[in-house]
C-alpha cells in the first residue's frame, strides 16, 4: 500500500457531507413513504447504514437497508446478490444505490445489472467521492465530494479507527 499524499476528508467533514447527502435523498424522496438504500459491500455498505441512520432521524419515510454483495475485482464473473431485497418492492419504491467512491463505475454498472430486469419507480446512486474517471454513462445523483485525480492515484476511505479519505 502506497503512503498517504493527503488528506482529503477529516471525521468531521464526512459527517458533514454525508449528513448533506442524506437531507439530498429525503428532498428526493420526500413524498415517499419508503426508500431502500443498498449498500456496495465493503464501504459502501458504511455509507449506507451512515446516510440511514441519519435518514431515519428527519426523514418522515422509513428507510431498509440492503447490502448487495458484489466481487469488486471481477464483478461480470459471479452472481451480483441484493440481500434481503425483494425485488417485487421496485415498482413501489424507489432505491438508492451506494458506494464510498466512483471511480471507472465498473462496480456500479454491474451492481444495477439485476436491478434493471425488473420494473422499477426510480433509481438512484449516492456516492460519497465521485473521481470523475468514466468508463461508463453513470453520474452519482448525491455525491459527498467531486474530486478530479490522475489516473494514477487512489482514493481511500477508511471508516475503521480514524475516519478519513485520502489521495494516495
Amino acid at each position: 500500500m502506497q503512503t498517504p499524499t493527503g488528506l482529503i476528508m477529516d471525521a468531521s467533514r464526512i459527517k458533514r457531507s454525508l449528513t448533506r447527502m442524506a437531507w439530498q435523498i429525503y428532498e428526493n424522496h420526500h413524498l415517499e413513504e419508503q426508500v431502500i438504500l443498498a449498500g456496495i459491500q465493503g464501504r459502501g455498505v458504511d455509507v449506507m447504514q451512515r446516510l440511514a441512520d441519519i435518514l431515519e432521524e428527519i426523514a418522515t419515510f422509513s428507510v431498509k437497508r440492503v447490502i448487495v454483495d458484489i466481487d469488486k475485482s471481477e464483478p461480470w464473473t459471479s452472481d451480483v446478490v441484493f440481500k434481503e431485497l425483494d425485488f417485487t418492492l421496485l415498482s413501489s419504491v424507489p432505491i438508492v444505490l451506494v458506494d464510498d467512491v466512483l471511480n471507472s463505475g465498473k462496480t456500479i454498472i454491474y451492481a444495477m445489472s439485476p436491478l434493471i430486469r425488473h420494473e422499477m419507480k426510480k433509481l438512484s446512486l449516492a456516492v460519497l467521492v465521485d473521481r470523475s474517471h468514466k468508463r461508463f454513462p453513470l453520474q452519482g445523483n448525491v455525491v459527498g465530494l467531486r474530486l478530479s485525480t490522475s489516473s494514477h492515484e487512489h482514493v481511500r476511505v477508511s471508516f475503521t479507527g480514524e475516519e478519513c479519505v485520502y489521495l494516495e
